[in-house]
């Protein structure tokens, strides 16, 4: 019997090791959208004060605008993933305290 509770317990720890591998995978890919939508809002600024024409101002400004709104999303989810990451040390640490490790 305590055999086995030890070894639900030892499938409890991988899964909430997995469970953080996976969000810690989520958050490097939301951080190079991050990294793109910053080269975008550069890139439109730099057309936006190179070139004079109104066809290109507009695709600057359009860059820089999808720039924004990714870095605003981005920023969204790193939160929601971060709290994510946190009820997981949360779980982490009482399943500790159960196992007295």
């Amino acid at each position: 019997m305590k055999r086995q509770s030890r070894m639900e317990m030892l499938s409890l720890e991988q899964t909430i090791l997995s469970e953080e591998r996976t969000l810690l995978s989520r958050e490097r890919t939301i951080l190079s959208f991050m990294q793109t939508a910053l080269a975008f809002v550069g890139v439109g600024l730099v057309i936006v004060n190179i070139f004079e024409s109104f066809n290109t101002q507009l695709v600057g400004w359009g860059l820089v605008t999808v720039g924004v709104v990714e870095i605003a999303e981005s920023f969204r989810r790193i939160v929601r993933y971060r709290r994510a990451m946190a009820e997981l040390r949360r779980r982490k640490e009482k399943l500790m305290k159960i196992t007295g490790v």
